[in-house]
């Protein structure tokens, strides 16, 4: 015999209706399939990481209000160019915090973080190595520029990042 809904509400007061789609909400929703090469788990961290519902200590926060209030000449320059997803239709964020970094713009569709280099940077190249080692470690791609580029040569740096962006 073949399950045919009642036209009277259960008791409750809900029709059948309203009760099967309330059973069927705890069934598991087919999920989208991976790209090639990527499990869950790198899934999982790169969310841990830079996801939307990262934990991200106080500090660290405050810093990336403080930063994004504050751009650079350089940064204000890209960010133009990168803002409203102006370049290939691709988001990006800035002052994004991923871990322990702050990173100056970061499209996380393509896990792509892109640094700007200004003259402190030449005092403090170790820092910036283990930072960015540690970043391609976690699966993202780290592309720098200095200043100088981003002053010079705008249309090569954007060359460069549309080819990042590229798969």
């Amino acid at each position: 015999m073949e399950y045919q809904p009642s036209p009277q509400p259960s008791p409750q007061g809900r029709g059948s209706q309203e009760k099967e789609e309330e059973e069927n909400k705890y069934q598991p929703s087919p999920l989208a399939p991976l790209p090639e090469g990527e499990g869950l788990g790198v899934r999982a961290e790169i969310a841990k990481l830079a996801g939307s519902n990262r934990q991200i200590p106080k500090v660290l926060l405050e810093r990336a209000r403080k930063l994004r209030k504050k751009q650079t000449p350089a940064e204000e320059i890209l960010w133009e160019c990168l803002r409203n997803r102006r370049l290939l239709n691709t988001k990006f964020r800035r002052q994004h915090n991923i871990g322990r970094y702050i990173t100056d713009f970061y499209c996380h569709e393509k896990l792509l973080i892109i640094e700007l280099d200004g003259s402190i940077h030449a005092n403090q190249q170790v820092k910036d190595a283990i930072r960015e080692n540690w970043l391609q470690s976690n699966h993202f791609t780290v592309i720098r520029f200095s200043n100088e580029q981003i002053f010079n040569n705008i249309e090569l740096v954007l060359h460069t990042i549309a080819q990042a962006l590229i798969p």
